[in-house]
């Protein structure tokens, strides 16, 4: 990755750039790899850092299809948003489906990053959901869905195959039930064949519901505030599927569990009016409510089994909890017949 690469690259956004000077300043591991990058060109609208991610982690290559998924969503998804996203200076992507994004540097707009440790106040959550009825309204069950973003993963067992081989390996799933996370949940949430058969009947109640591009990874960690309050949005992964998964991850994952309680039926409804706003024909609230409960597991799965090179185990245990609580206070099981 050299200037003279970095300038070719950069070229689409900055006609005709020359980087002079590219040097890493900041280096984050997690998931994927995120560099902070210094950078000097003879191009006037050259920021002087911006960020670029990357997979340079010993787990990359099992990442490939995460990494080539966010390089879709800034390439082909976020711009017919609307959404409050970084701005991408570059998406690149090769024919073995290696893949990277070039962002701005948010830290240059003095943006404030949300934590899954700080869960958010009634009012943010509004402006949040505010801003995913914006996401999802404008491919509600549109017939070109499969056909336009046929790269979007689905929520079937097969697309989420590295979870559900955690879940199902014995030795493997035991050392996420007794690490910090496990010890902190009800003793019936630790039961694999549930948890899967839960998983299915999910999948069988979206069958009747609106399907949507979801923002697919909507937890606190991967939202930010603008200056004047806006919600900003980051690290999607898109997924089709019911609009519902998206709305019960984000509730549940960033709300404190005992506001989560008073708060839920109110920014359940509030998402649905934003809905109508859009010119979306809403589901009725029971029908919404009765998928706010039935996809509670989704979350579920994912935060039970997140690997702590992918977020600290003191954020696997904040969310996995939180879901763990929600699977309780909603009867999901119950709701799902399982």
């Amino acid at each position: 990755m050299t200037p003279a690469w970095l300038s070719e690259v950069l070229a689409p956004r900055f006609p005709g750039v020359r980087i002079d000077r590219a040097e890493p300043v900041d280096v984050i591991h997690g998931a994927c790899t995120k560099i902070r990058l210094a950078v000097a060109g003879d191009h006037p609208d050259l920021p002087p850092t911006m960020m670029m991610k990357v997979g340079f982690e010993a787990h990359s290559p099992a990442m490939r299809k995460m990494h080539a998924n966010e390089y879709h969503a800034y390439h082909d998804l976020m711009p017919t948003t609307g959404l409050n996203v970084p701005d991408c200076l570059a998406a690149v992507i090769d024919d073995e489906g290696k893949a990277l994004v070039i962002l701005e540097d948010l830290c240059l707009r003095d943006v404030r990053f949300l934590s899954l440790q700080q869960p958010i106040g009634f009012e943010r959550a509004k402006a949040f959901l505010s801003g995913l009825a914006k996401l999802h309204a404008p491919w509600w069950n549109a017939p070109e869905l499969a056909t336009r973003f046929a790269w979007v993963p689905d929520t079937s067992e097969e697309s989420m195959a590295h979870y559900f081989g955690l879940l199902l390996t014995p030795d493997q799933f035991q050392s996420y039930a007794t690490a910090p996370r496990g010890a902190a949940m009800p003793r019936f949430l630790l039961d694999p064949p549930r948890i899967r058969a839960a998983h299915r009947a999910m999948r069988a109640a979206h069958e009747t519901q609106a399907r949507v591009i979801n923002h697919g990874d909507m937890h606190l960690g991967n939202l930010y505030v603008d200056a004047d309050g806006t919600p900003g949005f980051l690290d999607s992964q898109p997924r089709l599927g019911a609009w519902s998964i998206d709305v019960s991850y984000f509730l549940i994952a960033g709300l404190d569990l005992v506001d989560r309680r008073r708060w839920e039926a109110a920014l359940l409804d509030h998402y649905l009016g934003c809905l109508k706003d859009h010119g979306v024909a809403p589901p009725s609230f029971d029908d919404a409510w009765a998928a706010y409960r039935r996809d509670v597991v989704w979350g579920l799965l994912i935060w039970m089994l997140n690997g702590s090179h992918f977020q600290t185990e003191a954020n696997n245990t904040a969310a996995a909890t939180r879901f763990a609580m929600a699977m309780v206070d909603l009867d999901s099981f119950g709701a799902l017949g399982v």
